[in-house]
């Protein structure tokens, strides 16, 4: 190694050992999104210059929320990172969004629209497909099971009615709340999602179930459609 090679070598680990501590000792908050990417390539990237690599994927990608949701293949084939940092960089938000999916399972007591929200957010946060999921419920309100209805792409999703009340009475439930989201970003009921929640409401009602509620999620907002005046 040249004695330019050893000089930046030092710089390097001097500049992310400063990286570090200001972590430690600040969190992210007061972090750049290119400096929080570069902070989280020093652990698969060990002999470049991360910042230079993660303002490049930010200026390629146009944002920090899009690095992370490219695909591994998007990141290996056009980024051009090694498979082990695309799987980092690919994993983040999943295992994100596990963690809070673990958190809300642990505490869910559905006592309020607010309460829903909360929930159904963090079920769909994250995720760029169209999905139709349902929250059972027993008499206290507390979330007996999360169970996946239907996946369909950004732009159309079924309701599978029937589905929909074999998931509710296999787990002997009180009260549903259906929820589905919004990858498009809008939280405005489309006419199929209304027609969807009426069918869905009768074929409860001849079970004995009770549909509390309609939820349309989009990003990190929902609109309720008992609120609304849907139901």
């Amino acid at each position: 190694m040249s004695s330019r090679e050893e000089e930046l070598k030092k710089q390097r680990s001097g500049h992310r050992e400063r990286v570090r501590k200001r972590f430690l000792e600040e969190s992210l908050d007061g972090f750049k999104d290119y400096e929080a990417l570069e902070l989280l390539l020093f652990y698969a990237v060990p002999r470049q210059d991360t910042k230079v690599i993660a303002k490049r994927l930010i200026e390629q990608y146009g944002s920090l929320h899009a690095v992370f949701h490219a695909s591994p293949e998007s990141l290996m084939n056009e980024a051009r990172l090694t498979e082990p940092t695309a799987v980092l960089i690919s994993m983040i938000p999943q295992l994100a969004r596990k963690i809070e999916e673990r958190q809300v399972q642990e505490s869910a007591v559905i006592r309020s629209t607010l309460d829903a929200g909360r929930e159904v957010c963090a079920l769909f946060r994250n995720r760029q497909e169209e999905s139709v999921r349902i929250l059972c419920l027993n008499a206290a309100g507390k979330v007996v099971r999360r169970a996946r209805i239907a996946e369909g792409d950004v732009n159309a999703v079924h309701f599978p009615i029937r589905k929909l009340v074999e998931e509710a009475l296999a787990c002997k439930a009180v009260s549903v709340i259906l929820t589905h989201n919004h990858p498009g970003g809008t939280m405005s009921p489309s006419q199929e999602d209304l027609a969807a929640t009426e069918s869905a409401k009768k074929a409860l009602d001849t079970v004995g179930i009770r549909l509390l509620d309609h939820l349309i999620v989009a990003d990190d907002n929902y609109c309720s459609l008992r609120e609304e005046g849907y139901l």
